[in-house]
């Protein structure tokens, strides 16, 4: 075993049949400085584990309008306790594959990548399973398979804003504003589509459904409410200013 990646190891695409092994020896290093990326079904994971809702979730744990976590003073996750991860069985995927990275391309595929380590992590770096054998330990391909679903899906939230922006100068300007707004301002109001248990209340009601409880099974009614969004603006007639 090695104490540290290799300097090369950054530039090294590994696939999920490639050697390698992590043992985390809970030194917390790798828990501050860094920005913790939340996509739906992670903040509905996170708030079942606090008991809470996503709406008070949303507001009193993440910033950048609700697409990462809070850090405290010091620069440490919100979660951060003095005996390691508060919500370590819901960890959002890019805790959960650390020290791994994950990289999707039209052109490559799938690939990850070592992420630089903390100059004094305790993690033991290796070569005794694979990559893919690691992401089954880290029960990661559910959040996996989350991340991309929803690419996919704002994928076609794009195409369908895209849509109206093509002829409605009013509208592009106010989206590149928004856009602005969340890359500058953390404090920039959340946009309500991310709010899953908000979108799949008013949904179960429109559809006389009970509101479930399981992440998994919000995450689905989630993204039906937002396709449904979609399959209504894509059926207006363009409007042309």
């Amino acid at each position: 075993m090695r104490n540290l990646p290799i300097v090369r190891s950054q530039e090294t695409r590994y696939t999920r049949d490639s050697a390698f092994s992590y043992t985390c020896h809970a030194c917390s290093r790798c828990c501050h400085d860094k920005i913790i990326h939340l996509n739906p079904y992670e903040v509905a994971r996170l708030a079942q584990n606090r008991g809470i809702g996503t709406t008070e979730f949303l507001s009193q744990y993440t910033d950048a309008a609700g697409t990462a976590l809070k850090r405290v003073e010091v620069g440490a996750c919100i979660f951060l306790t003095e005996n390691g991860c508060g919500v370590h069985a819901d960890r959002p995927l890019v805790c959960r594959i650390y020290p791994l990275g994950r990289h999707v391309t039209a052109q490559d595929g799938e690939w990850f990548a070592e992420l630089e380590p903390h100059p004094h992590t305790e993690g033991a770096y290796g070569t005794a399973g694979t990559v893919g054998e690691y992401l089954h330990d880290q029960d990661a391909q559910p959040y996996i398979e989350a991340v991309d679903r929803y690419l996919d899906l704002l994928g076609k939230m794009a195409v369908a804003l895209r849509r109206d922006l093509e002829h409605n100068t009013n509208i592009r300007t106010e989206v590149e504003q928004a856009i602005d707004r969340l890359m500058t301002d953390h404090q920039a109001p959340m946009p309500v589509w991310l709010d899953v248990d908000a979108v799949i209340t008013q949904y179960c009601a429109e559809q006389r459904l009970d509101v479930p409880t399981d992440p998994s099974v919000k995450m689905d009614l989630h993204m039906r409410a937002i396709e449904g969004w979609i399959e209504v603006v894509n059926s207006q007639p363009r409007r042309v200013q």
